[in-house]
């Protein structure tokens, strides 16, 4: 079944430019974490603290001051995922980061989770495209608009993967088995190419030739192949070629045994994206010159990111990079097109006619979609008070039950929306 239907694309602005559309810009940061939260025998607690890792993760935040903040390696334990939000986002008045809903299908002990800032992108869904070793999961995020109560505003898809470590027989396949199944969904999913796609994490890949990389860049289906923002492809590991974007390891020798050493000579860490953001053709665009391996300077080759001088960063971030993680984190920049084209009048809004009941709830909400049009998918979400979304749902069904039993007691927001701009919002509460 062709999932691309799944959201019909309603961004009447984004689809033809004019010159006097206003930007603005979604900045990214990657970061795998390094076990953040895991004790482990090669991992002990006293060089792997929590405390420090938020300390350290926060003065780098607060440098980068990202919009969508990935990470890899992160603690299974929801404890473990609010800490980082408290304690690293949420600070010093701050209240608008969210944790997007994570995913965790195998039971892995490092887990990847997406976080991003409410003011400006919101999380419209999520799904999980394959999950062989680890899960791939894919976020659909959706760029709060001034226009959005038309239905205008520009979707994008965050792909956060975590593929299989080790230069060992069968790693590379295991990588490139991943990759295959990311991108079978991804095809099945946007068959025409139509969606804003990225996939960023850590790869473990050490050449583009590998099976995995292959198939991002070289797919079959051309139209959903994923690019290098800075073009750098070729045999990464312990090449000086490529001194200015290996982003593994940042230690030299020595340190904690949690992270690898041995200096800067692997190309682990990623941001990729596909042709319409290459192409800005859809309504968001690569930002030229903004993808960087934070921390790298180029004058570090199988060095310590803090050997010989390092003026890249100011020295507490690279401290910070230093002490974190053995890996450094990839920062890259879009731009969105904000408002729509001149002269391209917005459509009409259509709110929809549902009916939530009962109201107050205890196992489940039903929920009624007054709406006599065909093949219409419907997201509907559960959203608490703090913004976090605790259910989310797809489906052609006007009627359908949504179970909100294992909830805590309190005032929830059903939304509902259609990929043509239609909307509904209404507070219930779980009793």
């Amino acid at each position: 079944m062709k999932k691309n239907i799944l959201f019909a694309t309603f961004c009447i602005g984004i689809l033809l430019k004019t010159i006097a559309q206003d930007k603005d810009t979604i900045t990214f940061l990657q970061y795998n974490l390094l076990n953040y939260g895991n004790v482990t025998s090669y991992c002990p607690d006293d060089s792997n603290k929590v405390t420090d890792k938020n300390n350290w993760t926060k003065t780098i935040f607060d440098y980068v001051k990202p919009t969508i903040f990935t990470v890899n390696e992160m603690n299974r334990q929801p404890v473990m995922h609010d800490s980082l939000l408290h304690n690293v986002m949420n600070v010093n008045g701050i209240n608008y980061y969210k944790l997007a809903p994570v995913t965790n299908t195998t039971n892995t002990y490092l887990m990847n989770a997406l976080y991003y800032d409410s003011r400006k992108v919101e999380c419209a869904a999520r799904y999980v495209a394959q999950n062989y070793i680890r899960d791939a999961t894919v976020y659909k995020m959706y760029y709060l608009s001034p226009d959005l109560q038309w239905g205008d505003t520009v979707f994008f898809h965050c792909v956060l993967v975590h593929l299989k470590a080790g230069s060992y027989e069968g790693n590379d396949e295991d990588r490139g088995i991943m990759a295959e199944n990311l991108m079978s969904w991804i095809e099945d999913y946007d068959s025409l190419g139509e969606q804003n796609f990225m996939v960023m994490g850590d790869f473990n890949v050490y050449t583009h030739t590998e099976l995995a990389f292959q198939a991002f860049i070289n797919h079959s289906d051309s139209l959903i192949r994923f690019y290098d923002p800075i073009n750098q492809l070729g045999s990464w590991n312990s090449n000086t070629a490529f001194a200015a974007c290996h982003t593994q390891s940042t230690r030299g020798g020595g340190g904690s045994g949690c992270a690898s050493t041995g200096g800067l000579d692997d190309r682990f860490d990623y941001i990729l994206f596909n042709r319409n953001i290459k192409d800005h053709s859809a309504g968001l665009g690569y930002v030229e010159g903004s993808y960087k391996t934070l921390g790298n300077d180029g004058n570090h080759y199988n060095k310590s990111i803090i050997a010989d001088g390092n003026t890249s960063v100011p020295a507490a971030v690279l401290n910070a990079l230093y002490n974190n993680s053995d890996h450094l984190p990839i920062v890259m920049k879009l731009a969105v097109d904000a408002t729509p084209s001149v002269g391209i009048e917005a459509p009409e809004y259509k709110p929809l006619a549902v009916t939530l009941s009962p109201n107050p709830a205890e196992n489940t909400v039903n929920v009624d979609i007054a709406d006599n049009s065909e093949g219409t998918w419907y997201t509907i979400s559960v959203v608490s008070q703090n913004g976090r979304v605790m259910r989310c749902v797809n489906t052609q069904e006007r009627r359908c039950s949504i179970p909100v039993a294992i909830l805590p007691s309190g005032t929830y927001v059903m939304l509902i929306a259609t990929g043509d701009g239609r909307h509904h919002s209404q507070v219930f509460v779980k009793r």
